[in-house]
């Protein structure tokens, strides 16, 4: 079931694309929206932080909240680089999302584990490995490392879900910011298994460190797409063009 700030988010992102609000005016008040859409003011701030990320947005203090003029050109379907938010939250509702857990377990860090996460050799750490399924087409392979001692808990019926879901909500982390790179590689065992890759198709590999508030890093990754199923844009959410 979708989550209600979810759909406000995506109710406000239909008006905003259908021209429903304009850009010269201010949206209305966090107030006026929970009264029009029957829920609480933090689902709709979450909801509103949605449309920041994705740069539909940005507040002035004591002024309020704005479309940004370049609203209209964002991409509707790419993945928005320098998100906080995981593939569960950045596809619309229309979309099927599906995950197949191809490996999970508790070991060691490696070199470059450790020095990613700030980790000593002996602090154990979760590898994941899930196959991200869009409608029925393989999307992308995540391989990720996270600290046993920041993230607890983990299960498959989590991985099968959210993982930042659980870490936010259950846990009661707070993300900070990210650290991202993109390349472009050949096709990996994996790649040619999961995501039907040719051996001359490349695949685009987001290397990507998730930090928590504080500055402790609690995520290391390597996701790798299909390059005809992905597309990159790239958002500043400081900017008000």
């Amino acid at each position: 079931m979708l989550a209600k700030y979810k759909k406000v988010a995506n109710e406000l992102r239909k008006r905003i694309q259908q021209g429903y609000y304009s850009a010269k005016e201010v949206l209305p008040d966090q107030k006026s929206l929970a009264l029009e859409f029957e829920t609480s003011r933090v689902t709709i701030k979450k909801a509103l932080d949605v449309l920041y990320v994705e740069g539909f947005i940005y507040t002035i203090q004591g002024s309020g909240t704005y479309i940004k003029k370049n609203a209209f050109q964002l991409s509707e379907s790419g993945v928005k680089i320098g998100q906080n938010m995981g593939l569960t939250h950045q596809i619309d509702e229309s979309v099927e999302l599906t995950n197949e857990i191809l490996a999970f377990g508790v070991r060691f860090p490696n070199e470059e584990e450790s020095g990613q996460l700030f980790l000593k050799p002996e602090n154990p750490v979760y590898e994941i490995k899930r196959l991200r399924i869009l409608n029925a087409k393989p999307y992308s392979i995540e391989y990720t490392i996270i600290p046993v001692e920041i993230v607890s808990g983990l299960t498959t019926d989590i991985l099968n879900h959210s993982v930042y879901d659980y870490i936010q909500n259950e846990l009661g982390l707070v993300f900070g910011g990210n650290r991202q790179t993109i390349k472009a590689a050949q096709p990996n065992e994996y790649d040619k298994k999961y995501l039907n890759c040719a051996v001359d198709e490349p695949v685009l590999e987001v290397t990507k460190v998730m930090f928590l508030e504080s500055g402790t890093p609690f995520e290391f990754s390597k996701v790798r797409h299909r390059f005809d199923m992905v597309e990159f844009s790239f958002v500043n959410p400081s900017s008000q063009i």
